[in-house]
């Protein structure tokens, strides 16, 4: 699985045209393929994919039920825009909005009750890994999953190292396949699709497809340029 996390870019014109483009990709690989674009697109985006095998996401929601919570998007609004996954738990809506582990979970549990799976993120800062705590720090990240009486073959992790997103830096071969490994030993579930993310390129491709526990990745900036993107799908299938 390749997720594209389009983030807070592109204006109508351009999302479009790179959904049409993403959709080209689809005729051309088996690899499955996903994108979670602003929500102001999801619904046109939709029908430019409907034909295809292409998944839609969202990039967050909340888990409440509908009222009177101005600018907020609950997980019911968003499946019927016709998603199929949302991206919750990443790190800026926990660095930049304060998202809490008990919001998370609430979420979770909406995002699954609606029939849509969600792709929980997880990952340490620079400080925590050169502290030597990144390993506790996403076992501690993940085990409120294993308390929470959650549907955990509904979940998708993404370990995503803060330090690696957007900066350019991918972490080392022996980096990931360490802290997928301990993703997998805590979720301790054979199924578990564990997806890397963090300024995956079609420079680093290969080198994190071939990491041991990987199942795909989700891809930021490189998402947003339809021959990176497509390069990043041919290195997976290349695996």
């Amino acid at each position: 699985m390749i997720i594209g996390n389009w983030k807070m870019n592109t204006l109508r014109a351009d999302a479009l045209a790179l959904a049409n483009a993403v959709v080209g990709m689809d005729r051309l690989n088996s690899t499955r393929i996903g994108i979670c674009s602003p929500a102001l697109w999801i619904d046109p985006i939709t029908q430019i994919v409907k034909h295809s095998s292409i998944l839609v996401g969202a990039q967050d929601c909340v888990g409440d039920n509908f009222g009177a919570q101005t600018g907020c998007i609950n997980a019911d609004m968003v499946r019927d825009a016709g998603c199929s996954m949302v991206i919750l738990g990443h790190s800026e809506r926990r660095a930049r909005f304060g998202e809490s582990t008990d919001k998370l979970l609430n979420t979770i549990a909406a995002v699954l009750e609606t029939g849509m799976f969600p792709v929980v993120c997880v990952g340490e800062t620079k400080k925590q890994r050169e502290s030597g705590k990144a390993f506790d720090v996403v076992a501690e990240q993940l085990k409120p999953l294993l308390t929470a009486g959650l549907d955990l073959g509904g979940i998708v992790i993404a370990y995503e190292p803060v330090w690696a997103i957007g900066t350019g830096l991918s972490a080392t071969r022996k980096d990931i396949e360490e802290m997928h490994a301990t993703v997998r030993e805590v979720i301790n579930r054979n199924d578990t699709v564990v997806l890397y993310g963090g300024s995956v390129s079609p420079e680093s491709a290969d080198d994190v497809f071939n990491a041991e526990g990987v199942s795909g990745a989700l891809v930021g900036g490189a998402s947003l340029n339809v021959d990176k993107f497509a390069a990043i799908v041919a290195a997976w299938e290349r695996k």
